[in-house]
């Protein structure tokens, strides 16, 4: 299923997907006017995904991995190791990622605490970034002392507050991306002004 061609068609069922889960919403909308909108027989659906859960899981599982890279902390140079730099870059990629798959943020956010199946994808998502901003932490000693515990509420407490701030902006409000910058120079104030100094050893 790595075939050129057979990527082009799970990327169209996966773009008619999103599609129309923004404009049915993810409950309204079956996997019969997913395929019709993709052109495809509803045997090629399963051919990619088990069902619509599946699908979903499938694309927010890849909207993770971009996360994932971005937040990456051998991937930063040596220069953006200070608090400041180091939150600027991260808050904008992270940014730039939910606003790509607002979709997913967004059936994340409405059905993650009412639907079972969207509850589950919502709760590893949320706790696979979050171990990653643990990481991060750890890795750069931004809270020397800190238990195991109080790490992981400072990093939900982290990404949650990028997250509602761009599901805010982005869906609510409905802005694209020419508001990254005025968002992330908000949101690395109020995280470089609450942060200790950070230990750029790695130590």
């Amino acid at each position: 299923m790595n075939s050129p061609l057979a990527v082009e068609k799970r990327d169209k069922i996966v773009e008619s997907a999103l599609k129309l889960f923004e404009q049915k919403g993810y409950h309204s909308t079956k996997v019969s006017d997913i395929v019709k909108d993709a052109g495809m027989a509803q045997g090629t659906f399963y051919l990619y995904f088990k069902g619509k859960e599946d699908l979903f899981r499938c694309v927010a599982e890849e909207c993770l991995k971009e996360i994932v890279v971005a937040l990456e902390p051998k991937s930063l140079d040596p220069c953006e190791l200070h608090n400041d730099k180091m939150h600027d870059r991260l808050i904008r990629e992270t940014l730039t990622i939910y606003y790509h798959n607002r979709t997913i943020l967004n059936i994340l956010k409405r059905h993650g605490a009412a639907s079972p199946e969207i509850a589950d994808i919502s709760k590893q998502f949320y706790g696979n970034v979050c171990e990653v901003v643990k990481g991060i932490f750890k890795h750069f000693n931004v809270y020397p002392g800190y238990t195991e515990e109080q790490l992981d509420m400072t990093a939900y407490a982290e990404i949650g507050m990028v997250e509602l701030v761009a599901y805010q902006w982005f869906i609510e409000k409905g802005y694209g991306l020419e508001k990254i910058d005025p968002l992330a120079e908000v949101l690395v104030g109020i995280n470089v002004n609450a942060l200790p100094k950070m230990d750029v050893s790695g130590g």
